[in-house]
């Protein structure tokens, strides 16, 4: 079932609410919380949207003239509704305040996807930053590892082949020390009398 479009006194009221909210930094869900009014309720009736009841409409204007900003809601609402000279004019107020909050919201809308936009382009360049400043740096260690790996490799050749040299040597050492040692037996052997030959064997 279509509903009917909101009558001027409604529209006026509404927008007249609405502005002192926004005026005074309360949210919908403030408004619905002290007025226990649905959100959605007080979205439509700020909105112009119908399908609101008077008592729930009521609930928030009972609850915006006790603020303690103290609106008068219902002065500015009596001077709106005299300002108004024909019906013809008051159907364009309605259009043209339906237009301007149908403005608005788009023009929030833009604005808030602006800023997930540049929040996601930030944050997506900070990443990529972060990504290709680690990969340098895993890079750089990598590198100085494998620098480290090859020294660490010539280390232990030159060590091995020291060794080895060391070893050759010990036993070229240990060799010409059994020959000499052998030569100077047979030396004494031979300067023996036949008579030390025969008591040494």
């Amino acid at each position: 079932m279509k509903q009917k479009k909101p009558q001027i006194y409604t529209v006026t009221m509404a927008q007249l609410l609405m502005d002192w909210r926004t005026s005074q930094g309360i949210s919908r869900y403030e408004v619905s919380k002290n007025t226990g009014v649905n959100i959605n309720t007080v979205k439509r009736l700020e909105e112009g949207e119908g399908g609101v009841t008077f008592e729930d409409g009521f609930r928030y204007f009972v609850y915006a003239e006790n603020h303690k900003s103290k609106p008068n809601l219902m002065k500015k609402f009596r001077e709106a509704m005299a300002s108004y000279q024909s019906e013809q004019e008051q159907a364009s107020v309605v259009i043209a305040q339906q237009k301007q909050r149908r403005l608005e919201n788009l023009r929030s809308d833009f604005e808030r996807r602006k800023i997930e936009n540049t929040t996601r382009q930030s944050v997506q360049m900070e990443m990529s930053e972060k990504l290709t400043s680690m990969t340098t740096e895993h890079d750089a260690k990598i590198k100085k590892l494998e620098t480290e790996l090859l020294e660490a490799r010539d280390q232990i050749a030159a060590m091995q082949k020291e060794q080895q040299e060391v070893a050759e040597r010990h036993s070229k050492e240990l060799e010409e020390a059994k020959r000499q040692g052998a030569e100077e037996e047979q030396q004494k052997f031979a300067n023996m009398s036949w008579l030390e030959r025969i008591q040494k064997k």
